[in-house]
């Protein structure tokens, strides 16, 4: 185990989650259209559909395919997210489910609430996580997948003063797991990668990515939707936990070294 002088931060649902989460937003589309589905698969049934889209954001960038491409991406999204939960529906019906699930996302992103920007805030220990590390001399960045710049986004959230470095895939042309997303934040901050280490909720993004690159890498799980003995990582509840490691592990290499 290397010394961790850099940890790097995927976005959503590991810094900022969405309110309300998808699944209780799938869950009122599916009441407007009187599709009957239990709220607890469809929050276990979330981890299938975020697979595959990062499965095909891993083929094709879907921010870079056409109108009918980016509606087939989202309809098999759906319609694997509701299979999951012993919902099966018809071409038709789940083209109507994905309309009224993105009408949950547009209204609620006109909706004006403290501490809201789009629809999303930001977790309780960001801020004092962030200042917890870079008080010990580790660095810290964000890398997101994200269709456009998100430093904007972050600053609104009121923390991207605490970030060393702000990654955006769509500003440096690569989509995690790509190892490139990863470099775009080691070597402007000149971290070796086994001295980095990066943490997000997304297994095959995230930690595929991170390992390739050959960082550290552990998962967020703030639903707790995972079973930690299936994955060969940390697996933390929150970045308390992910603090707690970090100085845990610098600690231990500083006694060896």
């Amino acid at each position: 185990m290397n010394a961790i002088e850099l940890v790097t931060f995927d976005l959503y649902d590991t810094l900022i989650e969405l309110v309300p989460p998808r699944w209780d937003r799938m869950a009122a589309a599916l009441d407007r259209t009187d599709v009957v589905a239990d709220l607890d698969l469809l929050r276990l049934g979330d981890v299938v559909a975020q697979d595959y889209w990062t499965e095909e954001n891993t083929v094709q960038p879907i921010r870079d395919r056409g109108p009918a491409g980016l509606l087939a991406v989202r309809n098999e999204y759906v319609r694997r997210w509701l299979a999951f939960a012993g919902v099966d529906l018809t071409p038709d019906q789940v083209d109507l489910v994905r309309a009224e699930y993105r009408a949950e996302y547009d209204q609620h992103a006109q909706i004006a609430v403290t501490g809201l920007v789009a629809g999303y805030r930001t977790f309780p220990d960001v801020n004092r996580t962030m200042q917890r590390l870079r008080a010990a001399g580790i660095k810290v960045a964000v890398i997101s997948n994200a269709d456009s710049d998100v430093t904007e986004f972050c600053k609104q959230l009121q923390f991207a003063h605490e970030m060393d470095l702000i990654v955006t895939s769509a500003i440096v042309g690569y989509e995690k797991p790509d190892v490139r997303t990863y470099f775009a934040a080691l070597d402007p901050l000149d971290v070796r990668p086994e001295n980095g280490l990066h943490i997000g909720d997304q297994p095959r993004s995230d930690v595929v990515g991170a390992l390739a690159s050959g960082m550290q890498a552990a998962l967020i799980d703030r639903y707790e939707l995972h079973d930690p003995s299936t994955h060969e990582v940390p697996v933390f509840v929150n970045l308390d936990e992910l603090v707690e490691y970090v100085f845990e592990v610098n600690a231990s290499v500083a006694v060896t070294a």
